[in-house]
């Protein structure tokens, strides 16, 4: 797979690891282990969904267990 497809399947836009280093574009080397030391963008959006739906419900106090 290329950086490129990398980046896509973690949900960045294209080129996002392509970073000038020493004037020179950025190996594929540190582009793929900047990709792999990553979190994927869709998975945190969902996390960050998740939390935010908790704590609207614990604010209403309608959260499962607090009966």
């Amino acid at each position: 797979m290329t950086p490129q497809e990398c980046e896509f399947l973690q949900g960045f836009p294209r080129g996002h690891t392509r970073v000038p280093y020493r004037n020179k574009p950025a190996c594929d080397g540190p582009r793929y282990k900047a990709i792999g030391n990553s979190m994927a963008v869709p998975v945190l959006a969902w996390i960050g969904e998740r939390i935010a739906s908790v704590e609207a419900a614990a604010a209403f106090g309608s959260v499962a267990g607090d009966e």
